[in-house]
C-alpha cells in the first residue's frame, strides 16, 4: 500500500506556515512519509510545519518521528449547544448579511480578523463564492455603525455550524465577541434550529473560553495537530 498524504502550502507566503495530513499509511511507513512531506514543504519555503493523521492505523504522538520532534499543539474540537435557552446579548452588535457587491470588503476584513488565529486560512475568490452560496450565511458584524468583525454560518447539514466569528484586534476584549455569538445563536433559533455546533482549536484560548462560557460542550475531537520541529 502506497502512503497517501496531503500538503497544504497555501499559508506559506503570508505566514510561513504549512500543513501535512496523513490519509493512509502503514505504521512502518510513517517516519519515511513524514520526512518526505516535511522536505517538500521546506522546499516550498515553509518555516512552520504542522501534521495530523486521519488513519487509525498510523496514529501520531509526541516524540521523535521522521527525523524531527513532534510536539502536540492543538486539538480541533467539535462543540455543540442547544438553542432553546440563549444568553442575553451584552452589547449591540448588528449582523449585516454579505452581498456580492461588498465581497471584496468582506474578504479583506475576514483575512485581517483571522490572520493571527491558530490554524486559520487566508481566504480568496473561491472562498468568497462559497460564502455567497445558498448553504452559507456570512456577513459583517457592526458596532456603532463600524464594521468590527465577520461571521460565517454553514447550513448544508442537519446540524448548522458556526464556521467562524472574529473581530478586528482593536475591538477585542470589549464583550463584542460574546454579543456577536449570541446574535448568531438567536438567528439560528429563529430559523427553527434546535441545536448547533462549531469547531475550535483548543490553543485558541480566547475563542475556546468564549464558547465554553456561552454553553457549548465538547462533542468529540476531529483531529490532533503536532508541530514538526528540527531535532
Amino acid at each position: 500500500m502506497k502512503p497517501v498524504y496531503q500538503l497544504y502550502p497555501s499559508e506559506i507566503g503570508a505566514k510561513g506556515k504549512a500543513y501535512l495530513a496523513l490519509r493512509r499509511c502503514r505504521a512502518e511507513d510513517v517516519d519515511e512519509t513524514l520526512q518526505r512531506g516535511r522536505e517538500e514543504l521546506l522546499g516550498q519555503g515553509a518555516t512552520e510545519i504542522y501534521v495530523t493523521s486521519s488513519d487509525p492505523a498510523a496514529p501520531l504522538e509526541e516524540g521523535v518521528r521522521g527525523g524531527c520532534r513532534l510536539v502536540h499543539v492543538r486539538d480541533m474540537l467539535w462543540m455543540e449547544r442547544e438553542l432553546q435557552e440563549l444568553p442575553t446579548e451584552a452589547q449591540g452588535v448588528t449582523l449585516v448579511p454579505l452581498e456580492r457587491s461588498r465581497g471584496g470588503a468582506w474578504l479583506t476584513l475576514h483575512n485581517e480578523c483571522f490572520f493571527d488565529m491558530p490554524n486559520s486560512a487566508t481566504y480568496g475568490p473561491l472562498d468568497l463564492e462559497r460564502a455567497l452560496s445558498p448553504e452559507c450565511r456570512c456577513g459583517f458584524a457592526y458596532w456603532k455603525d463600524i464594521p468590527v468583525g465577520v461571521y460565517e454560518l454553514a447550513l448544508s447539514q442537519d446540524l448548522p455550524e458556526v464556521e467562524g466569528i472574529a473581530l478586528c484586534k482593536d475591538f477585542r476584549g470589549k464583550g463584542l465577541g460574546r454579543s456577536l455569538l449570541a446574535a448568531l445563536l438567536s438567528q439560528l433559533r429563529d430559523a427553527g434550529y434546535r441545536r448547533c455546533r462549531l469547531l475550535v482549536a483548543t490553543d485558541n484560548q480566547n475563542a475556546f473560553g468564549l464558547y465554553r462560557s456561552m454553553g457549548f460542550k465538547a462533542a468529540g475531537v476531529q483531529s490532533q495537530w503536532f508541530q514538526m520541529l528540527a531535532e
